[in-house]
């Protein structure tokens, strides 16, 4: 059997390759299953900085298997929607896996991301296209508005570019996508995985420390309001310059004209 996802670490960037090109990178229960796993792997290993998510083929991720959606014969109704809820909260543990990774999450999105399939470039802390992509919420096409994908989606995008992207289920182009927010910037096939090499290996080169309370912290005051936000904030900020040993370093370093020696915890 071939292996889901492909395993490959350089500089410290692990890169998790999604290789079921055949069924266009579908989220199966065994592709989040294979996807979930190594993720959660490279969370865990210290030697891994930063994670860049991409596939094989010219479909980054069509979203849910339609093939495991559909009702089976001897199926009742109770066992059929048993078994929906179960892969989306499958699904769902894993786009919140990597919002509350302590590691970057980096989606190189080679050819189309589709429904779940976009849901997970939505979930990805940045994303970086090929200048081809298309990116699509076409769940209104066959009749099942696209609500999950919304959830992340929609908190990338303003409301009403969100919207029109599930109203309509329109492909999108990748230009489209850059001026929603979707994703930070496309770039010419050839040219993608060197640009996604040199923004992960940049940011591998950084606090491991910062970057992992310095997440935690922006996802979590984006959600409250100013006030609270800011109160939070600067908790961090201050527990960060005060108590942390790599704070510490980057001014000596900084002071001192070299380069840090971050501590890597």
């Amino acid at each position: 059997m071939t292996q889901l996802v492909q395993t490959h670490v350089e500089n410290g960037v692990l890169w998790l390759t999604m290789s079921q090109p055949e069924k266009r990178n579908a989220l199966s229960s065994a592709m989040l299953d294979a996807l979930s796993s190594e993720l959660t792997r490279g969370y865990e290993n210290g030697a891994i900085k930063v994670v860049v998510l991409t596939a094989e083929g010219p479909v980054f991720s069509a979203g849910h298997d339609l093939s495991e959606m559909n009702r089976k014969p001897d199926e009742d109704e109770a066992a059929f929607a048993g078994r929906i809820g179960a892969i989306l909260d499958k699904c769902q543990a894993m786009m919140m896996g990597i919002l509350n990774a302590p590691k970057p999450v980096i989606a190189c999105v080679q050819g189309t991301a589709t429904a779940a399939g976009c849901q997970l470039v939505s979930a990805c802390d940045l994303a970086i296209a090929d200048a081809e992509a298309k990116f699509a919420t076409p769940g209104v096409n066959v009749g099942v508005f696209c609500t999950t994908p919304l959830v992340g989606i929609g908190r990338n995008l303003s409301r009403k570019h969100a919207m029109e992207m599930a109203l309509t289920g329109d492909l999108y182009s990748a230009e489209d996508a850059v001026q929603f927010g979707l994703i930070n910037r496309h770039v010419g096939g050839n040219m993608l995985r060197q640009e996604i090499m040199s923004l992960a290996e940049k940011i591998a080169s950084r606090s491991s420390q910062s970057i992992r309370d310095g997440k935690a912290a922006f996802y979590k005051q984006i959600e409250m309001p100013l006030a609270d936000a800011f109160a939070h904030a600067n908790q961090v900020m201050r527990d960060a310059v005060t108590q942390t040993e790599d704070a510490a370093e980057g001014r000596e370093a900084f002071l001192e004209k070299r380069p840090p020696n971050w501590g890597d915890i």
